[in-house]
Parts: structure tokens; sequence; C-alpha cells
């Protein structure tokens, strides 16, 4: 098994560099790092306020408890494997002597500095965009949503390489993450958060308006 990660890891800080270090590579790192900012934590959370916001009105918050549930179960398993099993340097610490920098300052994050910046396997942005894009395609019912998604998660892949916050394993591994994921979730445990979220609702609702 060593010799396999062994290769791998030649393999990955081979690949990367060949990207990071081409004219490709520095002509699109502006672009690289707005569309990053689509696959980060900032952006959905804007997202999950507006879903919060739309089901206040209407009444209708199917899409909130879907999406909340979705990250609910994944992260608490993707932080598992990134900070507690695998725990792997992004390349711009691994990789510091060979003028590798973090060109990504969406990632900044004052009280998580250390581990948000330190660790990369299987990459967040990957794995969260392409995610929550299939509960979109689920919830819409959509495969045309679903191979839009995709696509762009390739671009996002692409992106996180450019920016030096990951190796090419980091974005393949989030591809099949995401997959887990989204086998596990939509595939079976969905019903019971959404379900749950159902039910702690009106307790929540009822605690608000009692303080009120």
């Amino acid at each position: 098994m060593s010799g396999y990660i062994e290769k791998l890891e030649k393999w990955d800080r081979k690949t990367f560099l060949i990207l990071y270090e081409s004219d490709f590579s520095q002509r699109t790192k502006l672009f690289a790092k707005i569309f990053s900012f689509f696959g980060s934590f900032y952006f959905w959370g804007l997202l999950w306020v507006t879903w919060f916001i739309y089901g206040y009105l209407t009444k209708d918050y199917y899409l909130l408890v879907l999406f909340t549930g979705a990250f609910d179960q994944s992260i608490i398993i993707h932080f598992i494997i990134r900070y507690g099993i695998v725990r792997r340097n992004r390349p711009f610490i691994k990789l510091k002597k060979e003028g590798v920098k973090q060109h990504d300052g969406f990632i900044k994050i004052p009280y998580l500095m250390s581990e948000s910046e330190g660790k990369s396997f299987p990459s967040g942005h990957v794995t969260f965009f392409l995610l929550f894009g299939m509960v979109f395609a689920f919830y819409f019912n959509s495969w045309l949503l679903f191979f839009i998604i995709v696509g762009l998660d390739v671009v996002m892949a692409f992106s996180r390489l450019i920016l030096g916050v990951h190796f090419p394993s980091d974005v393949i591994f989030g591809f099949a993450f995401a997959f887990a994921y989204a086998f596990l979730y939509l595939g079976w445990t969905y019903v019971y958060w959404v379900g749950f979220y159902y039910w702690i609702g009106p307790i929540f609702s009822n605690i608000f308006h009692f303080w009120r």
C-alpha cells in the first residue's frame, strides 16, 4: 500500500506543478479565484439565508431542509476524513520550496486559519459544489441541471489546482466523495433529515414566539 501511495504522491506533485506553472494557469488565476468563490461556504451560506427567507415568506421550507440535511450529514463525514484520518497538507505548504503559493483568499477564516489552510483531501469546494448541485437536480428532477453542475464542477476542480490549494487527487476524490455523499443522502437518509427538520421547526418557532 505504501508503494501505491508513494507513486500517487509523485504523480500528484508532477501533474500539479505542470498545470500550476503553465501559461494557462498564469492567465486564468483571476478567473479561478472569482469562480472558486461559488464553491465556498460563504456562497452557500448566502444561498441558505436566501432559502430561509423564501421559506419564511412562502411557508415552503422543503428546499431549505433538503439542503440543510445534506450539509449536516456530509460535513461531519467530510471533516472526519479530512482532519481526522488523512490530514494531508495543501500544495502551497508541501511545495513551498518550489515556489507554490496560495492564491485563494476566500478560505482565510481567522479562527480556523491553520485547519482551513492546512488540509486538502478531499477538496471541499469540488465535493460540496457537486453534492449541492445534485440536491438541486433531485429537487427539480432535472438531468440537464445535473450535467450542467458536473461540467461546472470540472471548472471548479481546475480552479482549485490553479490557485495552489489542491493536488489533482484531492479534486478527483472530491468528485468521488460527492457521489458517495449524494448516494448516502438522496438514496437513503434524506427522508429522515427532512422529517427531523419539519418536526423540530415548529418547536423553535413556538419558542421564538414565546420569547417575543
